[in-house]
């Protein structure tokens, strides 16, 4: 049994994560840089004074004494605090704590999942480390986090053997390489608290950033600083009505076949010849037509904050020359010049509204190389499912409700190369929180599954909500791309342990990846996780049939359909559930019913009879389905139960099912 680490379902509930990773120690002195440090993260109140107690190196949480006033030990009070002070905190001590205590998750680690941390802090090896520390608060206004910065002498003893052994191998002498450097000591003799910093408030002032904080060291004096990264996830606003009554985060039916998804719906036609303009209502239809389980989509936001279908974060507005010396007909506008050079200005989908997205003259940002196949802007002439930029909520309720969504969310990142996709973006909650809001609006039954290449958004989306599953979307080792800047996306391996770290569904691979290296896919179902692919090379119907030989639970194309005819497998089960349960009735050796036989307002199929089941006690629900309504789309699972105690009992689920 899994226990899933919940969502975010008060107003107030904030969960913050900070992350240490690269080099996020720089001490002033260079040759410290290097050592590898043991850190560990403290979160505590402003508003009330704590007391530490150093042999163990914790908190004493839910105890009076956490507020208690000690000048040895005291930590975030004033010393000369008077003893009335004193008292009249102590009247007013909360039930419990404004903040959990902090976990840790090292995604380079043997074990990525979030666990309690050490007494004396985790190991960081500073320029080769990625950390993420959390903890949950109800009032972060007031929420600051302490970095206890330990040093292992025994491990420096022993990464110093190690060196001089390597050295003496380099000089010629024999040379027996030890297995692994660690610590001689098994107690915490050999390990002192070096330094101690902390991030206050005021140093976090939106809900995504990095700051460098000093580091103090036992003389008090500076001695480098530590930078650190942090995201604050509210809860979801305006609030959503959620339970446990349905919940997908972390379910998925597993078949013998993966599923197939049609990549922007009927494939990319801006820079691949498609039938159909991609992410448009004709587009996703086409490919719900020929048999996509799912289609894939890219939602974004424009200007005036709608949600709407559309890849690229930038667009060209085309603008033509005019002529100067022509008048129409009319005398009052000037002939546009054909001759002239058209020129185009690239503006983000950001800073336009969705109305002007709908009238100007839009191409696709390679317009100028490919001018004759990437116009945005439709003809009058066509039909309006062919429309560009449909809002979500059209999408949602257009398409056809048997097939389902993997709604890819578009946020722009940092490249390698320094560039960045989209600078100045929206605020990560608000944006989350306006996309959501719409899908769990008019998402009804349909099957969702969300996705993103940001690692940070992929975390908004599972804690906002618990209805609808995450899939992390993974570049890993490539040639065809400017890698991001993330390390958390720059391996299938690094893609994994984020996933399993954060508890969504799985990892959507780069087929470039998974065909150099299938591994990933292992590691992912040992840590039961769901495993997707997209990529360039399943245009190849060949490098499908791999990834499916591979074990994948769902590929991503362009053209699906179009060159092997293919059924939706939701609407095959559908059909197949149908006909188990038809009113047929069984056939009788005297030419007539038996007069044991159900009758048609309470009968079971006799498909059922051949079946080694005791007789069942339909209920409502199955019974509308036995009389010609669908049961498949259901949300709320339905069960039908033997009634009698002597009877085996057989319990069926007909629940929706992603």
């Amino acid at each position: 049994m899994r226990i899933s680490n919940g969502w975010l379902h008060q107003p107030k509930q904030t969960e913050i994560l900070i992350r240490l990773h690269g080099p996020a120690f720089k001490f002033f002195k260079e040759r410290y840089n290097h050592r590898p440090y043991f850190v560990k993260v403290v979160s505590f109140d402003l508003r009330h004074k704590e007391e530490v107690k150093y042999d163990r190196r914790n908190i004493l949480w839910r105890m009076p004494s956490l507020y208690k006033t000690s000048k040895e030990n005291s930590i975030g009070s004033l010393d000369d605090d008077s003893i009335d002070d004193t008292s009249d905190s102590q009247n007013c001590l909360p039930a419990l704590p404004s903040f959990s205590s902090t976990e840790i998750a090292d995604l380079y680690g043997d074990n990525p999942l979030f666990h309690e941390q050490p007494a004396n802090g985790a190991r960081y090896q500073n320029d080769k480390g990625f950390v993420v520390y959390r903890t949950t608060s109800v009032a972060v206004e007031h929420l600051a986090f302490r970095f206890e910065i330990y040093v292992d002498y025994g491990l420096l003893k022993a990464i110093k053997q190690v060196e001089d052994e390597a050295k003496k191998e380099k000089d010629g002498k024999n040379f027996v390489k030890p297995e692994k450097c660690e610590s001689s000591s098994t107690n915490s003799t050999e390990i002192e608290r070096i330094g101690i910093a902390y991030c206050m408030p005021s140093s976090m002032s939106d809900t995504f950033g990095k700051t460098a904080v000093p580091i103090l060291a036992k003389t008090q004096q500076p001695i480098g600083l530590l930078n650190v990264d942090y995201v604050f996830i509210h809860a979801i606003e305006p609030r959503q009505p959620v339970s446990l009554e349905v919940s997908y985060s972390r379910h998925w039916k597993k078949r013998h076949k993966a599923l197939e998804v049609g990549h922007r719906g009927a494939g990319n036609s801006y820079t691949k010849f498609a039938a159909s303009r991609e992410n448009t209502i004709h587009s996703l239809n086409r490919a719900a037509r020929n048999g996509a389980d799912f289609v894939e989509f890219d939602v974004q936001l424009t200007k005036d904050k709608i949600p709407v279908v559309f890849h690229d974060f930038h667009v060209l507005v085309s603008v033509t020359k005019r002529s100067g010396s022509t008048l129409d007909l009319r005398g009052s506008v000037e002939k546009l010049d054909e001759t002239l050079p058209t020129e185009y200005h690239e503006l983000a989908v950001k800073d336009l509204k969705h109305q002007q997205l709908k009238l100007l003259h839009l191409s696709h940002h390679k317009a100028p190389e490919h001018s004759d196949k990437l116009k945005v802007t439709c003809d009058p002439t066509e039909a309006d499912e062919n429309q560009p930029f449909p809002t979500l909520i059209e999408t949602l309720k257009m398409v056809d409700m048997e097939t389902g969504f993997n709604i890819e969310i578009k946020f722009p990142m940092k490249l390698k190369d320094g560039s960045h996709e989209c600078e100045s973006y929206f605020e990560r909650n608000m944006f989350i929180d306006i996309i959501l809001n719409d899908v769990l609006t008019f998402g009804e039954s349909r099957r969702i599954v969300f996705s993103s290449f940001d690692p940070d958004i992929c975390s908004l989306i599972s804690l906002k909500q618990n209805k609808y599953p995450v899939l992390f979307l993974c570049v890993g080792i490539t040639t065809r791309y400017i890698p991001f800047l993330d390390q958390r996306s720059s391996t299938s391996e690094m893609a994994i342990n984020f996933a399993a770290s954060q508890s969504i569904l799985g990892v959507n691979f780069h087929s470039e990846d998974l065909l150099r290296d299938p591994s990933p896919v292992k590691k992912a179902q040992d840590l039961q996780l769901v495993s997707f692919v997209w990529g360039d090379d399943l245009d190849d119907r060949k490098n499908v049939e791999y990834m499916k030989k591979i074990g994948v639970d769902g590929i991503i194309y362009d053209r699906i359909g179009e060159v092997e005819a293919r059924k939706n497998v939701f609407i095959v089960e559908k059909h197949a559930k149908n006909s188990l349960f038809s009113t047929t009735p069984s056939p009788s050796r005297h030419g007539s019913l038996d007069k044991n036989s159900l009758s048609p307002t309470n009968s079971i199929p006799h498909s059922l009879n051949t079946l080694d089941v005791a007789p069942l006690q339909v209920s409502n629900a199955i019974q509308s389905s036995l009389n010609g309504s669908s049961s498949s789309s259901s949300l709320t699972p339905t069960t039908a139960r033997s009634p009698s105690p002597s009877s085996p009992k057989r319990k069926y689920n007909f629940s929706h099912e992603i």
